[in-house]
């Protein structure tokens, strides 16, 4: 009994937190984003708990990260600009990387040998990056949490398995590669220098040295790094270095009572990370705009309620957290999926769509950016994900539990033409939805859901960790390039 009692506060925990999101979009959508509006959210993290068979440190990692974020974000500014609104959960894994340096010089010595490694990798880089410029993968998630071709966490792993590793080492090596999956070691993603070299008119040789020395520099001056790149950018106008001072300031004790406790460096990383999301990233000015939409917010509204209704029916079958987790995210494929299908759309054709999109647009734009396709990546997963469970799993996640799709009926959000559309030819309402949604995914993602389970799941086993993610993603990408799974390196993980 005390352990479906886990279960059961996990999940609520975990939905509390959605629906504290939603709370603020009814509330300020259309309006201009606030950081102080936010604090009802804020209120809603300081009940976070944990039972007796979690580890406390955990949860102080994630709720005094999003106090420290919400209260020097206050003192620093008003609002979050547009431009500025992906890098806002980037910005403290460099501070924790340099409070584990401090701690453990062991670990900062292996990351010296890692960064020499770096440099002596000039083939791997060149191929990877022409790779990754010309679209040899097609669309990749650039920043994935898994070992999937193109991303970040690939190369990394490839550079690390040319060394030779101790136990201890290979621990310092998965941190590493945590470092650059949940967790967010900067906003640098692989490619980007090279991309940037390459379309200036600059040398292939050129352009793979100003990459490699990039990639070097995130792993030794992490806070550094990070602010110059968001000087380049312009980005945050009232100085990240402010920030990030202060919040290492106030994530150090937490970090070594975390350390005291033995939590996984990979936790340490990932969990404040991952817990500030939620303020000026999934809550933000564009998300306030694309909400004002009365339909969007209420698809968003209905895949939650399914999403709820079917985590609470599977309840009484589950084994451990994970299910929990993989039952909400399941749901939430088969609800964005069913909405696609009911429009006379499927997943595979939305794949196509996006797949040959990526083609011309890369053509059109070479000199993209490096991570621009990647909530496109998201969306096809999502759907691709979803097409199995509707049609090969006869409805069911966790191979025991029926999604209700009823709540999309209930809400009529399913061939609805309420405002805004034509209603004679209203064929496209909802897909032109999900197109934006496409654009910025993690809402109806249920994204604070699965930030509120992980904290769940790593405070049950604070030494263990969920990142980088080995198993297979089942990527709608290489569903439709099939040799693609062939550069994927799950199986070669360190």
């Amino acid at each position: 009994m005390k352990q479906n009692a886990d279960y059961s506060k996990a999940a609520d925990e975990s939905l509390a937190l959605m629906h504290a999101n939603i709370d603020m979009l009814k509330k300020h959508r259309g309006g201009k984003f606030l950081i102080k509006d936010l604090k009802p959210y804020v209120k809603v993290v300081e009940t976070l708990n944990p039972s007796d068979s979690q580890e406390p440190a955990v949860y102080d990692l994630h709720k005094e990260s999003v106090r420290q974020h919400y209260d020097i974000l206050c003192d620093l500014t008003d609002t979050i600009n547009y431009a500025d609104e992906p890098y806002t959960e980037h910005i403290q894994t460099p501070a924790l990387m340099e409070i584990l340096y401090e701690k453990d010089p062991a670990f900062r010595a292996f990351v010296d040998r890692f960064i020499e490694k770096i440099g002596y990798s000039e083939a791997l880089v060149s191929k990877e990056c022409a790779r990754k410029h010309s679209g040899f993968y097609g669309p990749v998630c650039v920043a994935d949490f898994a070992l999937t071709p193109g991303s970040t966490v690939n190369v990394l792993n490839q550079m690390l398995q040319g060394m030779k590793l101790t136990e201890k080492e290979k621990y310092y090596a998965r941190i590493v590669l945590a470092s650059k999956s949940w967790g967010m070691n900067t906003s640098y993603v692989f490619g980007w220098r090279y991309i940037d070299a390459m379309e200036s008119g600059k040398t292939a040789t050129d352009a793979v040295k100003e990459e490699i020395d990039m990639l070097k520099r995130i792993f030794d001056a992490p806070v550094e790094s990070q602010n110059e790149l968001m000087k380049e950018l312009g980005a945050f106008p009232f100085g990240i270095d402010k920030y990030q001072k202060r919040y290492m300031k106030g994530m150090r004790p937490v970090v070594e009572e975390a350390l005291a406790k033995e939590v996984n460096y990979a936790n340490i990383l990932s969990v404040p990370s991952l817990s500030v999301g939620d303020i000026g990233h999934h809550l933000c000015q564009s998300t306030y705009d694309m909400y004002k939409d009365d339909y969007a917010l209420e698809v968003l509204e209905g895949v939650v309620d399914v999403v709820e209704d079917t985590i609470k029916k599977g309840m009484p079958t589950y084994e451990n957290m994970n299910q929990i987790l993989s039952t909400a995210t399941g749901a939430s494929a088969a609800a964005v999926t069913y909405l696609l299908e009911s429009e006379g759309f499927t997943a595979e054709m939305a794949i196509d769509l996006l797949m040959n999109r990526f083609k011309n647009f890369i053509q059109k734009y070479p000199h993209r950016g490096a991570g621009i396709e990647f909530h496109n990546v998201d969306f096809m997963d999502v759907v691709h994900r979803g097409n199995k469970i509707l049609h090969s799993d006869k409805g069911m996640v966790n191979k025991t539990i029926q999604v209700d799709f009823s709540p999309l009926v209930r809400r009529k959000i399913v061939r609805d033409y309420r405002g805004c559309i034509y209603p004679n030819c209203a064929i496209n309402r909802t897909f032109s939805t999900l197109m934006r949604f496409a654009d910025h995914f993690c809402l109806i993602n249920i994204e604070p859901i699965t930030m509120g389970m992980m904290t769940n799941i790593v405070a049950t086993n604070p030494k263990g960790s969920m990142s980088p993610v080995k198993g297979c993603k089942r990527c709608s990408v290489s569903a439709a390039m099939p040799h693609r799974c062939e550069y994927c390196e799950r199986t070669k993980a360190v």
